[in-house]
């Protein structure tokens, strides 16, 4: 197959519709009709010269080749994404771009070495560079990495995936809390409360789960709600009958108003690690990618969170 503009077109038809798993998912994104869509997807199929997908009752599906050459395009297209910033850039006399990413509400953390990475890096002698940041959950930030959106990524990542090089950061340190009207919060007795923590209902955060209770089950009939970032678990728990784990950090100003209270914050001990998300044996990687990798290293952090991450239990 010979490349040509209308190749990378369809190419990029083909990628829309993988990402919307099909057609008509589609449509919205591309601006496109179904049957317009349907059209460029035959004319690539009919220059490839086999089927990229089937589609029918059980619905939209890569076949066997249409899997191996999507993952062969997303190399192709972050190579084609890289070459059209690269020229942007000199056009512009900028000499690097840095795609960051990362989960929300780090940076009251004062144990998060972002801040100080940040700084060092804005300080670098003799660099023009575009940097963009973006809060994404940690399934959003792996495939952002993956598919060349993203540089790297700053998260929780509880499970490894093929292609990803991770590296650990520093620990957050988490706390079980209920609002100021859970009945939770007028028990006084800690041995009643670790009884009645098990059969609450609780808000986990869903990349996390049976991570953040080890001593229930992922399906067991108490976890009520499952979220995708700090926020919602914070709203969830602050105005609803939840229990739930928040970064003490960010829980702070509403322990300390009393709006949120600490459900035995000597015996539930829980922390998570915060890790480092890149390419896995990228070669070579861009110079702004290495520069800000240095600055991330030599940011200096505290015992207590470099410490080795580890499950919570009620002691």
């Amino acid at each position: 197959m010979n490349l040509s503009d209308i190749d990378l077109k369809l190419l990029k038809i083909f990628h829309a519709v993988v990402e919307a798993d099909g057609y008509a998912n589609s449509q919205a994104g591309l601006n496109l009709s179904l049957s317009t869509i349907s059209s460029h997807m035959s004319k690539l199929e009919g220059r490839l010269g086999f089927r990229l997908c089937e589609r029918g009752r059980r619905g939209f599906a890569l076949t066997p080749k249409g899997d191996v050459f999507y993952r062969q395009m997303l190399d192709f297209l972050g190579a084609v994404q890289l070459l059209e910033t690269n020229a942007k850039n000199l056009r512009n006399d900028i000499m690097g771009e840095l795609a960051l990413g990362m989960i929300d509400n780090l940076i009251s953390d004062p144990d998060c070495l972002l801040p100080t990475a940040l700084s060092r890096f804005f300080q670098l002698p003799n660099y023009k560079f575009h940097l963009s940041v973006h809060v994404l959950s940690p399934h959003e930030l792996e495939k952002g990495v993956l598919e060349r959106r993203l540089d790297l990524g700053v998260g929780i990542f509880y499970q490894r995936k093929p292609g990803l090089e991770y590296r650990p950061l520093y620990r957050e340190r988490d706390v079980l809390v209920c609002g100021a009207s859970h009945p939770l919060a007028q028990v006084t007795d800690p041995h009643e409360i670790a009884q009645l923590v098990p059969g609450a209902a609780k808000v986990v955060r869903n990349f996390m789960l049976a991570q953040e209770f080890p001593f229930i089950d992922d399906h067991d009939d108490s976890i009520i709600a499952a979220v995708s970032n700090v926020e919602a678990a914070a709203m969830m728990i602050l105005n609803g009958p939840f229990i739930g784990c928040l970064p003490l950090h960010y829980a702070q100003r509403w322990l300390e108003t009393g709006q949120l209270v600490a459900l035995l914050p000597d015996k539930f001990v829980r922390h998570s690690q915060i890790s480092l998300v890149t390419r896995d044996q990228e070669s070579p990687r861009s110079a702004i990618l290495n520069s800000f990798l240095d600055c991330l290293e030599r940011a200096p952090q505290s015992e207590s969170a470099a410490a080795p991450a580890i499950g919570a239990a009620l002691q």
